[in-house]
């Protein structure tokens, strides 16, 4: 029994130190802003993850809310103000109720052009009029 214990004294200690880091990202506060919608489905902006890559680049998540089917789909984003594309590296799909991770997926498509009348026009839109410190 002495053996056991020794061994939970060692490992112990670092499962709970991974957990609280896991649970620390996993909960990494969100800043989801409302940009536009189009009937059940809604469209927004994370500012806090908002990152200038230059004038006219930026890193950033974004979310479709798909209300009728309980879903929430997050993408890491590139978007080119300039060339009027954006670029996906990485997407999630949520239960939208309990935030429940239903996939996750690593994007490896090129940039896309989104349209003057598209949602991703607005959320570029959104996202070059906030506030944010040019440093």
């Amino acid at each position: 029994m002495r053996l056991r214990w020794g061994w939970m004294q060692r490992i112990l200690p670092l499962v709970c130190a991974a957990m609280m880091l896991l649970s620390s990202v996993a909960m990494a506060a969100e800043d989801m802003r409302f940009v536009d919608a189009n009937g059940a489905t809604g469209y927004y902006v994370d500012v806090a993850t908002i990152s200038f890559k230059s004038a006219n680049v930026v890193d950033v998540n974004i979310a479709v809310i798909k209300a009728k089917e309980n879903r929430r789909f997050i993408y890491a984003v590139e978007f080119d103000r300039e060339n009027a594309t954006y670029q996906i590296f990485q997407s999630t799909v949520q239960a939208y109720d309990t935030k429940e991770v239903i996939e996750t997926c690593a994007e490896n498509g090129g940039p896309q052009p989104y349209g003057i009348s598209s949602p991703m026009k607005s959320m570029v839109d959104f996202i070059f009029q906030f506030p944010h410190n040019d440093s």
